[in-house]
């Protein structure tokens, strides 16, 4: 029985996969219901400008996402060809970080002849586009102000109960957690004492609007600028060019950034005019004067996000509750960080109405053996990216670093293609034998009752790692039933 989805979380994470169930679910379950739940009274504002990827942005467009975007006009994100490197010692293009392909049309699918390059486009808009692309689904609801307490599998094994903070309770047959690095629904329920732990790097991050800026800028729309003393981003987050989004990653004591965001406002002025100095320090004697004035100017305003990750290993789903985003594998940013959330999603969703007429349990145990692989190189390549790139150096290793970039890009370029050709929404997966038995049906029963209710019932609405397509086996799941499980698995290319 599946007709009640619950969602913890209403993130990039939990919106994606809203969309993505209604989409692949709605067919098979003409009435379906999802209802997302948020911990904040209203929609985030924090968070800055997103990289997203053209494999982010080909799912967003495979669910909606993407049309939804384009009507933010000017504020739907500025497209990006590739990311220009320099040297802020000489002043000169080391490379570039290239998303248009050979061609420069971008990367695709030759089926729709739709082609991707980049975007980077502030958080607040895309998190707007999602929730207005998950109202035209008629099948999703989004219920603010509700703090995840604890969740129970009821007796009968059919249902999830999920308790509030205010004393709310929601009952579902599945349940997803995506409330982020700090999911309560893993430290609560699912993986309890998996706890994220602290990077020891933040991020400092900040706006400043172009006419504030004496100086025209030395590249097209978005620039990495390499120093001694680390790499400063200067970008571009609109079309009209009228706004800088710039961000350094630093490295910093956790005692001196845990709740930061939290601090009175004197406190924070305070951080944030150390923030200045630091940001100053690092990068005011480039002999690039564009990013020699970003650095030092007053106008703006930097903030500070300290990076947790969540330790690779654990488990990621009970019967009837998984987690998706960064709830199951935070790690250090990187290119694909977008991309990510919603490979999760649209791949679980697929599993999932593949395997319809059998246990949630079966499409867990074969998601996790897709994806565990990819997530745990992606948070190693994401360590050593930020390892490599932000430790101080001296002249000569300066000098050689700069050397290295074009080949360390050169020499990802195939991996990088095939991360970003990647199709969340084709790739191969594995399907069960015909000849298996289901041991039970995921098919909604028509005698089944309402989902939700309490003591203040909530009614549902009714309305870059290396991708692919291969089952990969992780010790997690090499238990007998496993082993049984995948005897009658055969690769299915819906």
């Amino acid at each position: 029985m599946l007709r009640d989805i619950i969602i913890i979380g209403s993130g990039l994470s939990g919106l994606s996969a809203a969309l993505a169930f209604s989409h692949y679910l709605t067919p098979l379950i003409p009435d379906l219901r999802i209802t997302i739940f948020e911990l904040h009274p209203v929609p985030s504002t924090s968070g800055g400008a997103l990289s997203l990827s053209p494999v982010a942005l080909r799912h967003f467009d495979h669910l909606g996402i993407l049309d939804e975007l384009e009507e933010y006009g000017p504020e739907s994100g500025v497209d990006v060809d590739a990311v220009e490197i320099f040297s802020s010692r000489t002043g000169k293009p080391i490379s570039n970080l290239d998303f248009s392909g050979k061609q420069g049309l971008g990367y695709g699918d030759a089926e729709t002849g739709k082609r991707y390059r980049a975007r980077r486009v502030m958080r607040i808009n895309l998190s707007l586009a999602m929730m207005a692309a998950t109202e035209k689904r008629g099948n999703i609801k989004i219920v603010f102000g509700k703090k995840f307490l604890k969740a129970v599998q009821l007796e009968d094994e059919n249902r999830i109960e999920v308790h509030f903070q205010d004393g709310a309770r929601a009952t579902g047959h599945l349940l997803l957690g995506c409330d982020g690095v700090w999911s309560a629904t893993r430290r609560k329920f699912i993986d309890p004492g998996r706890d994220a732990k602290y990077t020891g790097f933040s991020l400092v991050q900040g706006t400043v609007k172009t006419t504030s800026l004496k100086v025209n800028p030395h590249f097209r729309n978005s620039s990495m600028n390499l120093s001694k003393n680390g790499s400063l981003l200067i970008t571009f987050h609109e079309k009209q060019h009228q706004e800088i989004f710039t961000s350094a990653m630093v490295e910093c004591r956790e005692e001196s950034v845990k709740d930061h965001t939290d601090m009175v406002k004197w406190k924070r002025d305070m951080i944030n005019d150390s923030l200045r100095n630091e940001i100053s320090s690092r990068f005011k004697d480039s002999v690039i004067p564009f990013v020699r004035e970003v650095a030092t100017s007053p106008e703006v305003d930097w903030m500070m996000y300290p990076i947790y990750q969540v330790p690779l290993g654990g488990n990621w789903y009970t019967k009837r509750a998984i987690l998706l985003g960064d709830a199951a594998h935070a790690m250090l940013p990187r290119d694909e960080s977008a991309a990510y959330a919603i490979d999760d999603a649209i791949l679980l969703a697929r599993i999932v109405s593949n395997h319809i007429d059998y246990p949630l349990e079966t499409s867990f145990q074969i998601y996790d053996s897709l994806r565990r692989t990819d997530i745990a190189h992606a948070f190693k390549d994401s360590a050593k990216l930020w390892q490599r790139r932000n430790t101080d150096a001296g002249p000569i290793e300066t000098w050689f670093r700069e050397r290295l970039v074009p080949f360390q890009i050169k020499h990802e370029l195939v991996s990088r293609k095939a991360a970003f050709e990647y199709d969340a929404s084709k790739a191969a997966i594995p399907s069960l034998s015909r000849s298996l038995t289901p041991l039970s049906s995921l098919r909604p029963d028509s005698k089944s009752g309402s989902s939700f209710s309490s003591h203040d019932t909530i009614t549902s609405s009714g309305g870059s790692s290396s991708h692919n397509g291969h089952l990969r086996t992780h010790s997690s799941c090499a238990q007998a039933e496993m082993t049984k499980l995948m005897s009658g698995l055969v690769v299915n290319e819906k």
